[in-house]
């Protein structure tokens, strides 16, 4: 028998997330997951029993992967009243712990439209030094009486726009239950340390491990789900990346294709534009070679943009994508502040960059087939696409989304 989470709604005041720039974080790690099994309770939404976790194909779905694999065992299904359906509530998980060590959660919407799943990183901040810590000390606190808020950035509306408007007949993801993962430890989702940079405190940043406690519940509540897709905003899209192996790995583990990845406005730059300085201190920082080299020693050795590849290669079937403006102001600001840039009149690099990445993935396509990775590019220093406003506000964008979803084999990168 399964205890019943307590849940909170908040409906305060909305305010226009217009023109909003929540900082981009860079690099992130991911870990190995190979599901144990484990019975569930249906889940919320469905009529029919969920299959247990053995019968889904247990650790042999994942068995014979050149990483190996450790096992996590599935937690307690996530469960919300109907009258809480297609509303925001918030689900407290004690084993994940914010930066300043008080307890952390998850925000869900779940509807029994269908049983699509959203996960969704969120961004903001960036600590990795002295510098970039004190510059975003306000954010390396807790998620507070009114999480919620807290999560959505002071605004609501965040989370009922673009990809969670279920009122949008152009949304692809109106139909989809929605999972979103506060990014309270300021480390890109990435790290599993206790952080010190004197003088400041000392700070928990346990960014993956809160999402590996935070998976344990999401796939015992989607055991069954029908398509799986891992977003994230800013620092929240490296995280989406960088955790990208351990969520793909446990939903295969049940029987599932690969889930889609959508990274927005959080692209992985390859060198020069991400300089070995920059890469150096943030490995010292969060630890990363515990982390994201844990799976990936390549990574490491040949920089973090080398993710793509390994994600593609080791998730055979995978469809992920990177959207980014040329001239998006934050992700800008915050390469400047990684390379100790001063090239400040520069206004064409991340366009350059962005390029040169696209080009990059795409010289590898063939050898990682079937997996498929594609870029939107688009002009404008907007940050972000998927909860800017409605998906029809960017020309194209919503096409190129239902094409990658679809698994449409002329799917294409668009630069605008």
């Amino acid at each position: 028998m399964f205890d019943y989470v307590y849940i909170m709604y908040t409906t305060h005041g909305i305010r226009s997330h217009a023109g909003r720039a929540a900082p981009l974080l860079a690099i992130g790690a991911s870990a190995l997951v190979v599901l144990a099994a484990c019975g569930v309770s249906p889940p919320p939404g469905s009529d029919d029993p969920t299959p247990d976790a053995r019968s889904n194909g247990g650790t042999d779905a994942a068995s014979g992967r050149p990483d190996g694999g450790g096992g996590v065992e599935l937690g307690e299904p996530i469960v919300v009243p109907p009258e809480s359906l297609e509303r925001w509530v918030w689900v407290p998980i004690p084993q994940m712990r914010c930066a300043d060590g008080t307890p952390a959660g998850i925000g869900v919407n779940f509807t029994n439209q269908s049983r699509e799943l959203v996960i969704w990183f969120q961004g903001n901040g960036v600590c990795y030094d002295l510098a970039s810590c004190t510059l975003f000390q306000n954010l390396l606190g807790g998620m507070g009486n009114d999480p919620l808020s807290r999560l959505w950035w002071d605004d609501l509306n965040v989370g009922r726009v673009g990809i969670f408007d279920r009122n949008d007949p152009n949304n692809p993801f109106r139909h989809a239950s929605f999972v979103a993962l506060p990014h309270c430890t300021v480390d890109g989702h990435t790290a599993d340390k206790l952080s010190t940079y004197p003088p400041l405190p000392t700070y928990h940043q346990h960014g993956y491990r809160n999402a590996t406690e935070a998976l344990r519940r999401i796939a015992a509540s989607f055991t069954d789900a029908s398509r799986v897709t891992i977003a994230g905003f800013s620092a929240g899209a490296i995280g989406a990346t960088a955790n990208y192996h351990q969520f793909a790995t446990t939903f295969e583990a049940l029987g599932q294709p690969p889930p889609f990845l959508v990274a927005d406005a959080g692209p992985l730059l390859r060198a020069p534009y991400l300089s070995t300085v920059a890469s150096g201190a943030l490995r010292a920082g969060w630890g990363l070679e515990e982390t994201f080299g844990s799976w990936c020693p390549e990574c490491v050795e040949n920089g973090e943009s080398y993710i793509y590849r390994a994600l593609a290669e080791r998730h055979p079937g995978m469809r992920a994508s990177v959207l980014c403006t040329y001239n998006d102001t934050t992700v800008i600001s915050l390469y400047r502040l990684l390379n100790y840039d001063i090239t400040i009149w520069d206004l064409d690099k991340l366009r350059r960059g962005l390029i040169d990445l696209d080009d990059h993935v795409l010289s590898f396509q063939p050898d990682v087939a079937p997996s498929a990775q594609r870029a939107f590019l688009y002009p404008g220093d907007r940050h972000g696409a998927l909860v800017a406003g409605p998906l029809s506000s960017t020309p194209g964008l919503v096409p190129f989304l239902q094409a990658q979803l679809a698994g449409d084999i002329a799917w294409e990168s668009v630069r605008n």
